[in-house]
């Protein structure tokens, strides 16, 4: 990337734009979209996984979720929780396109 600082400037940051990408990290306009994180991670995702892997996601979500009829597009696995008085304090996990409650064994 060139230095873009006017001469006698030694050093600039680098420029992040739309298409960046450091090490795994993906700027979409100005906001991170994905990361490879070590230690702390804050999200500030309204919709769809908080954390995700290749093939599940960890919900935090806002809307009503009643184990074995509220539908979902999460993948098998995905586990969740709401805010929501119908469902709060209570896990699911996706199973056949439903949130259920695990199943412990």
């Amino acid at each position: 990337m060139p230095n873009t600082k006017p001469v006698g400037v030694a050093f600039s940051d680098p420029e992040l734009v739309n298409g960046t990408t450091i090490t795994g990290a993906t700027i979409s306009g100005s906001t991170l979209t994905s990361a490879t994180v070590s230690g702390t991670f804050t999200s500030t995702a309204t919709t769809d996984a908080v954390v995700a892997n290749a093939t599940a996601g960890l919900y935090f979500l806002t809307t009503a979720i009643t184990a074995g009829s509220t539908t979902t597009t999460a993948p098998a696995g995905s586990l969740a929780t709401t805010t929501n008085a119908t469902g709060a304090g209570k896990l699911f996990t996706s199973v056949g396109g439903k949130w259920e409650f695990p199943v412990l064994t």
